[in-house]
């Protein structure tokens, strides 16, 4: 078996390898889907003034966009992306597993622990293609165009609009990517994390390193915390909007990118927030520096 540290390094390298590629098949993507719908815009039927006509053809035009923007979604490469960085969960599984049996020889995920993840992955998946994906891309997309129809507005500057929805401005991202880089990334990291959560509460772990790099969009909450040692009741009054550990950040219970619903409990699945890439990874007690001990000890954590 690779070391406890050989361990833990592989784990992180693997989450912060997969969310690049699939956010470079989103882009692509966004690219394919607008280069499908755009002829069908196009062909609006339009008044002599150039604003959108309420005629039956048109109608039917967004159903056929609708349709084109299901079979980009269905495509190859974008399949593909999300099958590999899904399968880049159960390689996390198989390293936390691997992590575990550095504090307990023996362990072997029960059948609750493997039903949870199974659930947390289905969660993941609904976040790229399902009723995740329509909420946040296919349904604004077309709410917006049958708005533009409604109002009989200008074909250009819908078409302006409608683009910057699907691929994207200076300022914003495309509604595919945008949703990778919250949404879907957050349920493949919460799907991890509730599992290896159910894991180490299973093995009684006590300390815990806050790891996964900085970003450029990494937080403060995680930024003040990254590569540090912490106790269990230490990151339980984060979760409760508490300050501990010597950290004072979270303001009024919150900090920026907390998800709604952390608490003592949810934060070992939540950690950081929304897009957060960072995980609890369990220590070993002998690991745990004195300093780290004392400290805990003196907000009155441990004997």
């Amino acid at each position: 078996m690779a070391s406890f540290e050989k361990l833990v390094s592989d784990k992180i390298k693997l989450f912060e390898s997969v969310p690049a590629k699939l956010e470079t098949a989103a882009i692509k993507t966004q690219a394919e889907a607008w280069k499908k719908i755009r002829p069908i815009l196009a062909e609006m039927d339009v008044d002599a003034a150039g604003n959108i006509e309420q005629t039956e053809n048109n109608v039917r035009r967004i159903g056929l966009i609708n349709e084109e923007l299901k079979k980009v979604l269905a495509g190859s490469e974008y399949k593909e992306a999300v099958k590999s960085f899904l399968d880049s969960i159960d390689k996390g599984v198989q390293l936390t597993d691997e992590i575990a049996r550095t504090f307990e020889e023996s362990f072997e995920p029960n059948q609750v622990q493997k039903q949870l993840l199974q659930i947390s992955k289905q969660n993941a998946i609904n976040a790229f293609y399902g009723s995740g994906l329509d909420a946040r891309f296919t349904q604004p997309f077309l709410e917006q165009l049958t708005a533009n129809v409604s109002a009989r507005a200008p074909l250009r500057e819908a078409v302006n609009a409608l683009e910057g929805l699907v691929v994207g401005t200076e300022a914003n991202d495309g509604r595919i990517l945008a949703n990778i880089k919250t949404t879907a990334t957050t349920a493949q990291a919460v799907a991890d994390r509730s599992y290896s959560a159910a894991v180490n509460e299973e093995l009684g772990i006590e300390w815990y390193e806050y790891l996964g790099g900085e970003i450029d969009t990494t937080r403060p909450f995680c930024r003040n915390r990254e590569d540090g040692i912490y106790h269990k009741k230490e990151i339980e009054a984060w979760g409760d909007g508490k300050n501990s550990a010597g950290i004072n950040d979270i303001r009024d219970g919150t900090w920026a990118g907390r998800i709604d619903g952390t608490d003592s409990r949810s934060i070992f699945t939540f950690v950081g927030g929304w897009n957060c890439r960072h995980y609890l990874v369990p220590v070993p007690e002998n690991k745990v520096p004195d300093t780290v001990k004392a400290r805990a000890r003196a907000e009155g954590y441990i004997d």
